[in-house]
């Protein structure tokens, strides 16, 4: 932390030094305008993609997807590929759960030009099927999916097609106790997978493969795989991940005995990402992109990976590793460990037999035709070492990007070509929380250019897929299309020249930011040094400066966001003790233990290879504690007021109800009055439940004539069974009429 210039009564000054917020934030709605979406009612976990020259192909949950390019959002076909129920009980009896019992497609790969072979996990019971292309109807000719598709929905596994043959690192049994790397032609006496031990595999995590050509007649062609695994070769007291990368040779067909239908070139190294800023080693894969030379050259090419750090919140990181960095570490010295001294160690040259194990059986390997020919010692050799000993080291031993606080989960990356027709490799980075950075690499760094937040709801991005001049990103509820390129969210010339995206430059003529094309006649500098000459200067805009009181003691947050991630912003305020504030990526904290000493003008002046100028700028005064209680005290006030006046109200309604209920009341009493009034008193026994105008049957004519005697043959202690007594649970309140002593009815009764 920088300290503050200046004596005591002078205006000092601070940097802000930290990573900014990327250049621009594209506007949301900016997002929303160019982005189109796809779902479908029921459909969720789209997570692999396939894509040819017209068509986007989406592995989901029990379906698969086929989208037209560029409008994913329009036309879409579907293939229903479910569990049936019987399939899905069986899972459930497992211990597995219903959510999980599905068929997630975990693998879409092209046999040829007319079939794509799809894979799911089909309620943890693997299954692979073909889909003919031209109809896209159904799939076919199903299969038992074990050793090539995982069985659960988020297994991490990986998968490519290699001249007809599939290449797959996944798990081969129900528990994911058993890691495997194979290779699968149809043909059974042609399947070669890894050998089942720790020294192998350690609790393997898959995550991407290669296919290179090495070789002009493709004897030395080899498939890469990338994992993190647990270390055995360090000596901790917890367990240790490191990242992995291993190869086996397209042409290996195993040995003739000793690792028969086994890998004979199966030979790993550790990837090694570590920041020498922080001494921060990211040793967590998270994705791999393979980017091949322009000229085809196979060691040109290069990979980038993706990395977090194991057990710490501290961001992710980008590194490149070129191939000559790879097939150095391949042909270096192999690792053992030595039971003896109980430590691993590195093997001299002429420890190693002859031919070298691990190495491919090309035409030059004198006196063997094929792996089946190699000696049982260079197979015992590999077999017990396939570790190599030197480290894969990045470019520059640096990573290109490590950015605090993002955790970057899948990439994609594509070249773009500058004005003057220079390539840059433009990566396209996922998060966890569903959102896109995009960044470009400008000499030997990437630099961040913008920050897009795709989803409504934070979800993880579950694959990227480039093509021509979109990105396709999958999540758990949709798939996104959204342009490579957003020129048109710049609206200056200086804006649109320090976004430093190659695909953008201004034009003069039209005084917009736009696609190039390589045309002539626009403005770009990607080096951001001659902006100010470039673009005509124009009257800036100066934020208007905000009053902020504050309290003794207060914690104050004074925000400062520039629009470019490579500003530099400098804050000058009231001298003060360094103690009293902490910058942080957003702005400026203090902690005004004295109110006067925190008091003054603050402003936040950013500046950019000579553009810029203040971006925010604040007063701080006195905050009264009065005021404050004043305004507290008639915030009291007003919750009492209004809580009287609902009171008030409560009393009003519920006087209104009892007075329209005893109007009713007092209606109904003058109705049964006058009811009684005209058919007199009826005093037989009766089940009507109102006043009946039909004279009651009598039992006889005695009763008749005398009606009051039913009564008395039924019951000698009342009229018609009622005591002559009043009912004391009767309220006293309530008005009665009497009949020798008989309560003949109450004026709340509906019936005598």
């Amino acid at each position: 932390m920088g300290e503050p210039k200046g004596s005591q009564g002078e205006v000092g000054s601070i940097f802000q030094g930290v990573p900014q917020p990327l250049h621009p934030p594209l506007p949301g709605q900016e997002v929303s305008r160019a982005a189109q979406r796809f779902s479908a009612e029921g459909a969720s976990n789209f997570s692999v993609f396939q894509v040819d020259a017209h068509t986007l192909y989406v592995g989901a949950r029990d379906a698969i997807y086929a989208l037209t390019l560029g409008s994913i959002s329009q036309r879409p076909k579907k293939i229903s590929w479910m569990v049936l129920k019987d399939h899905r009980d069986s899972c459930t009896q497992k211990g597995k759960k219903e959510a999980e019992c599905q068929n997630f497609i975990r693998i879409l790969q092209f046999v040829n030009q007319s079939h794509l072979l799809v894979c799911g996990t089909f309620a943890f019971d693997p299954r692979c099927g073909y889909i003919k292309l031209s109809d896209f109807r159904s799939v076919e000719h199903m299969e038992s999916g074990r050793g090539r598709c995982p069985f659960e929905p988020l297994q991490p596994s990986t998968a490519i097609m290699a001249d007809g043959a599939l290449y797959v690192a996944t798990v081969g049994n129900f528990l994911g106790t058993e890691p495997l790397i194979s290779r699968d032609t149809r043909n059974p006496a042609e399947v070669i997978r890894t050998v089942i031990s720790m020294t192998w595999l350690n609790d393997p995590e898959f995550v991407a493969s290669a296919f290179v050509r090495e070789g002009k007649d493709g004897e030395d062609d080899k498939i890469y795989f990338f994992f993190t695994e647990t270390a055995r070769e360090y000596d901790f007291y917890e367990k240790v991940k490191v990242a992995r990368v291993a190869r086996v040779c397209k042409g290996d067909l195993g040995g003739q005995k000793t690792l028969q239908k086994r890998w004979t070139t199966f030979l790993k190294a550790q990837l090694y990402c570590s920041d020498p800023k922080s001494g921060t080693v990211f040793n967590i894969l998270r994705d791999v992109v393979t980017l091949p030379a322009l000229d085809g050259a196979w060691n040109a090419t290069i990979f980038y990976g993706v990395f977090a750090a194991q057990g710490e919140e501290s961001g992710s990181a980008v590194c490149t590793y070129s191939m000559e960095a790879v097939r150095r570490a391949m042909e270096g010295h192999f690792k053992e460990f030595r039971r003896e001294c109980d430590k691993w160690t590195r093997l001299t040259p002429s420890d190693v037999p002859h031919p070298r194990p691990g190495a491919c059986v090309t035409s030059s390997t004198e006196g063997i035709g094929s792996s089946l020919a190699l000696p049982d010692r260079v197979l015992t050799f590999v077999r017990d070492h396939p570790l190599m000993d030197e480290l894969v080291l990045p470019l520059d031993n640096a990573p290109v990007l490590v950015v605090p606080g993002a955790r970057y989960l899948r990439l994609a990356i594509h070249r773009v070509a500058s004005l003057s027709g220079q390539e840059h490799h433009v990566l396209y980075l996922g998060t966890e929380d569903g959102r896109v950075h995009k960044a470009v690499r400008i000499g030997p760094r990437l630099s961040l250019l913008e920050d897009l937040h795709l989803f409504a709801e934070p979800q993880p991005v579950r694959n990227l897929q480039l093509h021509q001049n979109w990105l396709y990103v999958a999540s758990d509820t949709e798939v996104t299309q959204i342009p490579t390129s957003t020129c048109h969210a710049y609206k200056t010339c200086q804006d649109c020249l320090l976004s430093r995206d190659p695909a953008c430059a201004w034009s003069r003529e039209l005084g917009a930011c736009r696609e190039h094309h390589g045309q002539a006649g626009l403005i770009q500098d990607l080096a951001a040094v001659n902006v100010l000459t470039l673009c005509p200067t124009g009257k800036k805009e100066v934020p208007s400066m905000v009053e902020v009181p504050v309290l003794p003691s207060a914690r104050v947050v004074l925000p400062c966001n520039p629009r470019s991630s490579w500003s530099r912003c400098e804050w000058q305020m009231p001298s003060q003790d360094a103690s009293a504030y902490v910058i942080r990526r957003d702005g400026l904290e203090l902690f005004a233990a004295g109110a006067a000493t925190a008091l003054g003008e603050y402003m936040c002046r950013c500046v950019e290879s000579g553009v810029g100028g203040v971006v925010a700028s604040y007063h701080l005064v006195s905050g009264s504690p009065g005021i404050l209680s004043t305004v507290k005290s008639a915030e009291r006030s007003y919750g009492v007021l209004v809580g009287l006046l609902c009171f008030v109200l409560g009393v009003a309604v519920s006087g209104g109800c009892l007075l329209l209920y005893e109007r009713r009341r007092r209606e109904r009493l003058r109705r049964e009055l006058l009811c009684r009034e005209r058919n007199g008193l009826d005093l037989m026994p009766s089940t009507a439940t109102s006043c009946s105008h039909e004279p009651q049957t009598p039992s006889s004519p005695e009763d008749e004539r005398h009606p009051l005697a039913t009564g008395k043959k039924n019951d000698s202690s009342g009229l018609n069974g009622f005591p002559h007594y009043v009912n004391e649970m009767d309220s006293a309140d309530q008005a009665r009429i009497y009949l020798t002593g008989v309560p003949l009815a109450k004026c709340d009764e509906t019936s005598i």
